[in-house]
Formats: C-alpha cells, structure tokens, sequence
C-alpha cells in the first residue's frame, strides 16, 4: 500500500516560470543555415571561362555537360578595330586586354565553360 507524503507548499508567485527562449534558439538555427550555405556551395580553384572561381556544382554541371576544357587550347582575340569613339574604343581595348589576359595562362590548366551544353558523351 502507497503511503502519502507530506509535500511543503508551494507560493506560485514564487516559483520560477517555465518558459522557453526564442534567441538562443533562433541564433543557433541562423548560425546552423549560414553554416549550411557556405558548405553547400563551396569554392574551388578552377577558373571559369568568365574569370571568376567556379562553384562545386558548377564543376558537375559543367563535367556532365562537357564544359571542362584546357585553357591552353584558347587562342588569343585579335585586337579591336579603332572606331572612332575614345569611349567605345577605351572599352573595347579594356575587353580585349581582359579576354588576352585570359587566353595566356599556363599549360595544362583547366576552365570550366559554365554555359556548356552538349551531353555527356558517355
């Protein structure tokens, strides 16, 4: 048989509230999707055909679709025609400065074509 046992009593406006934090919480989930961001899309070292460091997924889109290429293989433009506007012609020597810059690399380098679209030949 259960015998009762006396409990002292209790003031509910001394007892300490039960309640739950919304910040702690709210910073470890923002922490956790940010965390989750920057590991979804992390960078690599390979060079885009547009200059800039290509994404993981970047690499698999572009390996399934055969836009892996050898930079070595890129010839450099042939300079820009004078036309008669300095504006014009200050930015067409910028692009084609740019776009030789980018066909003298090193051999055996390779860039990912990010707008490749042929299918995967295997």
């Amino acid at each position: 048989m259960r015998v009762r046992i006396a409990q002292p009593p209790i003031n509910p406006l001394q007892r300490d509230a039960e309640r739950h934090e919304f910040w702690p919480g709210f910073i470890l989930a923002l922490i956790g999707a940010l965390v989750l961001f920057c590991g979804a899309q992390h960078m690599t070292g390979v060079d885009t055909t547009d200059g800039n460091s290509a994404w993981e997924f970047q690499l698999v889109k572009a390996f399934s679709n055969g836009g892996i290429e050898y930079a070595s293989g890129i010839a450099a433009p042939p300079p820009p025609p004078n036309p008669d506007d300095p504006a014009a012609a200050a930015a067409a020597v910028e692009r084609w400065e740019r776009e030789s810059a980018r066909a003298a690399v090193t051999r055996g380098k390779v860039r990912v074509n990010t707008g490749a679209t042929a299918p995967c030949p295997t």
